[in-house]
């Protein structure tokens, strides 16, 4: 019997300020929506060590996360 592996999760991170351009990519498939005083980033994780990864990755450049939570969202880039 196949079981299709969990649909992947939709995360919102709230950082404090801006995302440096260069540090942008290194962050994967997420996308970005700056603005002057946070930057929020929306994206799909596969389980609980994509999503520590992720913040791993802003941790070590230095990017101050204020908040993260799931949402009900389609995952960005999808039809659905």
């Amino acid at each position: 019997m196949d079981h299709d592996p969990p649909a992947p999760t939709v995360y919102e991170i709230r950082l404090r300020g801006t995302v440096p351009d260069s540090a942008v990519e290194e962050l994967g498939a997420v996308t970005v929506t700056p603005s002057p005083a946070a930057t929020v980033l929306v994206g799909a994780v596969a389980d609980q060590a994509e999503l520590f990864g992720l913040l791993a990755r802003l941790r070590a450049l230095c990017l101050d996360v204020v908040e993260v939570r799931r949402v009900h969202a389609p995952v960005p880039g999808s039809s659905a």
